[in-house]
């Protein structure tokens, strides 16, 4: 009797240990925001990873447990949302908010807007979002040269995200706000911002050389992405 009873719960263990589903690298716990606020608990698939940051801001995919009860997860048990059917999504510590917001309308003055996932990076009186630029899907390269000036354009889209601020609900991007007089409301981060007290000289629109310059092209704006997280964290807890 009791082998009997072995062998069942060895054959049930094995059976639900064959039921198991196996998150993929890029399928993390998470959660939906609908447009009316309501939470959805289950598990995110995300659409882009470090070589393609950019695809995460046009849809996402998300499964619930139930759905991994048999050990796979079916394609209609997998919900596609796009910026404009929900509020937000949360991928493990990560959360994309949906904007509607035209990048070149914000830059030069003129553009259409649309609604994207924006990472938001740092939550407050003023937010802190990353947008990435997006490749031409019909680049043909046909020299070295082409292909090495491609390699180092993606390069550039992945390693310098536009940054993005909103404060009082409006939503720009860095090079467009004195910075200075952007964190006016506390003098403490702002003097601590214009006395190079984060380790980068003052944000300077007119600025010809160093920080000013690389910001306003938005290349090589690492010093700035790595220090303005800090600078809001403290500008925000100032404020409350």
């Amino acid at each position: 009797m009791k082998n009997i009873l072995a062998g069942i719960l060895i054959l049930t263990s094995t059976a639900l240990s064959a039921q198991t589903y196996e998150l993929k690298s890029d399928e993390v716990k998470g959660q939906i925001i609908t447009k009316k606020g309501e939470v959805l608990n289950g598990y995110i698939k995300l659409k882009g990873d470090e070589k393609s940051p950019w695809d995460n801001q046009e849809s996402v995919e998300f499964f619930t447990e139930d759905a991994m009860a048999d050990g796979k997860v079916k394609r209609k048990e997998r919900e596609r949302y796009h910026p404009d059917d929900i509020k937000a999504y949360i991928a493990g510590d990560r959360y994309f908010e949906s904007q509607k917001f035209s990048l070149m309308k914000m830059t030069v003055g003129i553009g259409i807007s649309a609604e994207y996932f924006v990472e938001r990076i740092v939550d407050g009186a003023i937010t802190l979002y990353y947008f990435y630029d997006s490749p031409d899907p019909m680049v043909v390269t046909t020299t070295e040269e082409q292909r090495v000036a491609y390699k180092e354009e993606l390069e550039a889209m992945r390693t310098n995200p536009n940054l993005l601020l909103k404060k009082d609900g409006e939503l720009t991007v860095l090079q467009k706000v004195d910075f200075g007089d952007y964190i006016s409301e506390c003098p403490e981060v702002q003097e601590k911002y214009n006395s190079g007290g984060y380790g980068i000289e003052p944000f300077n629109q007119d600025a010809e050389t160093k920080l000013g310059k690389l910001i306003a092209k938005q290349v090589n704006s690492e010093n700035v992405i790595a220090v303005l997280p800090q600078i809001l964290e403290e500008y925000n807890a100032c404020v409350e």
